[in-house]
């Protein structure tokens, strides 16, 4: 029998906690001037790419990449973390797909070389990606920032609290932990959800299509990554400033 969902906001429920749910919510990180700014350089790359899920957006945007490591959104993850992948997702009335429970298994890197412990690889858009040891997977935090409403209604992210806690998961036990129960993760512009790489997650299709607008970052610690590999998109380093144009 799967329990009913719940918001992450329902009254009488503990605040979940990165470390023991998996995920936490903070409300209203971003201004109303800093979401347009960041939906209008958006908009920019998802037109110039000529997609609705663009891989890497930090190398297209100067803004994307200071806002990666802006201190007020590094402040809300685990100290001693740098930028390691950047995604940009849309979905609209044009490009309005579901996703199945899964978890973010793969991290990008720069080449394909043997490594005891990580495998399989694939190729993505061009750019090796690889399974890593699942304590890697556990160093890691990603972080994503939202640019529009983004309701029950709308493709919110959908999460099975405290599911991280049990490792790379096969069929069967993905199916038993949503069973328990999953929190529907509505959010607001400026919102931002900072969650674990392994904990299940999934969207519904939108049934009242528009613009959802998220930027996904991923962090890891510097020495997490086999010395023998880099990853695809390193840290920038970039300006501690918020960027006020495109």
């Amino acid at each position: 029998m799967i329990s009913e969902p719940r918001s992450a906001d329902t009254p009488s429920t503990a605040v979940p906690c990165i470390r023991d749910d998996g995920f936490e919510i903070y409300r209203g990180v971003f201004t109303a001037e800093e979401i347009a700014l960041l939906r209008t350089e958006a908009d920019r790359i998802c037109r110039e790419a000529g997609s609705a899920c663009v891989r890497n957006p930090r190398s297209r945007s100067a803004m994307f990449a200071a806002l990666s490591e802006l201190p007020k959104l590094m402040a809300l993850l685990p100290s001693g973390l740098s930028t390691v992948r950047s995604i940009l997702f849309d979905k609209t009335e044009a490009a309005n797909w579901p996703v199945a429970w899964h978890q973010d298994l793969t991290i990008a890197v720069a080449e394909e070389v043997p490594c005891e412990s990580y495998g399989p690889w694939s190729v993505k858009d061009g750019i090796p990606h690889v399974q890593p040891p699942v304590s890697l997977l556990n160093s890691m935090v990603t972080a994503r920032i939202h640019l529009d409403p983004t309701g029950a209604d709308n493709g919110a992210l959908i999460v099975a609290p405290r599911s991280h806690l049990s490792g790379k998961l096969d069929c069967n036990s993905v199916t038993s932990l949503t069973d328990e129960g999953f929190v529907i993760c509505e959010c607001q512009p400026g919102d931002v959800l900072i969650m674990s790489p392994l904990i299940l997650h999934s969207s519904r299709r939108s049934t009242r299509p528009d613009h959802r607008r998220i930027l996904h970052f991923e962090y890891a610690p510097p020495d997490a990554l086999d010395s023998r590999l880099s990853w695809h998109e390193p840290s920038a380093k970039a300006a501690t400033s918020f960027p006020r144009s495109p």
